[in-house]
């Protein structure tokens, strides 16, 4: 670790940020000293676990990819192709809790089991190393691939009764994960021990889902907090070299009308130091070359 009481790089891992909304709402903290968007062609399907898995080991897994390609192509959920036929009818029979029991007790076997359970670890599962790897004392809260599963029995829940049409106890929840989020970030850089924090955050990608019906609102103010959370860490930490970075945007579902929000084809990223990559991937390649600085 450097002579500095500051970590040598944090990486601020920030589900469902927003390009356009980033620059539309011209947020100078998350901007930073160059920013970019990021191309996510590499990945048939743009779900959390493989592009989070992926800016850790620097490999898009295709054996992890083609589980979450059955998921989509059973339940028509990736929010381009549209709801399979089975789902609708199924959806004229049954309560919409009772669709999702259903579907995680019937189906989900027949795919292996929910791949959000089955993919939350994959990259320590298989041994695979990481950027972590590349110092003395790394900390993280939790990365999806790397331990942390992003839709557990406590969100499944809450997330069962926003579908039904109880939001509120839902972005309760959420905004609760989130203040805890922090309060970890905040422990573990005042015990003044890592070198490389890897911090992640669900906040935006759990009520983007939910909240990006216009007027943005809800949205806004979550944006300005992560941008003001973004600006407490730059001010502590000013020899620290800061990436801020997405797995994908959101956006809002059709029809227009709609509230509802999905993932967008791209991601952000940012740098304290005017670098950029072009895919999340190259993530791990950015932080190898600072491994002998």
């Amino acid at each position: 670790m450097t002579n500095s009481k500051h970590p040598k790089i944090i990486v601020l891992g920030i589900d469902g940020l927003e390009y356009d909304l980033v620059t539309e709402w011209r947020l100078k903290n998350l901007m930073q000293t160059k920013y970019c968007k990021l191309s996510l062609s590499d990945y048939k399907v743009i779900v959390t676990p493989p592009i989070w898995g992926s800016m850790l080991t620097g490999i898009v897994d295709k054996e992890i990819i083609d589980v979450w390609n059955k998921y989509v192509k059973l339940i028509g959920n990736d929010e381009k192709l549209g709801e399979k036929k089975w789902v609708k009818i199924l959806g004229l029979f049954v309560p919409k809790k009772l669709g999702i029991w259903v579907f995680e007790h019937l189906f989900a076997p027949a795919i292996g089991g929910d791949p959000f359970e089955t993919t939350a670890n994959y990259v320590k599962d298989k041994n695979l190393p990481t950027i972590l790897n590349f110092f003395q004392n790394p900390w993280t809260n939790g990365i999806p691939s790397y331990g942390k599963n992003v839709s557990g029995p406590v969100q499944k829940k809450y997330t069962e009764r926003a579908i039904a049409g109880e939001k509120k106890p839902y972005r309760k929840y959420i905004l609760e994960q989130y203040q805890n989020d922090k309060s970890q970030f905040f422990s573990a850089l005042d015990k003044q021990e890592f070198d490389f924090i890897f911090w992640y955050t669900s906040m935006l990608d759990n009520l983007g889902h939910m909240d990006m019906g216009k007027p943005l609102t809800l949205m806004m103010k979550h944006y300005l907090e992560i941008n003001e959370f973004v600006g407490i860490v730059k001010e502590r930490c000013p020899t620290s070299i800061i990436y801020i970075i997405s797995d994908h945007g959101m956006e809002r579902m059709e029809p227009k009308k709609t509230s509802w929000g999905m993932h967008s084809d791209h991601a952000f990223f940012s740098s304290s130091t005017g670098e950029t990559i072009e895919k999340p991937s190259k993530l791990y390649d950015l932080i190898s070359k600072h491994e002998s600085d």
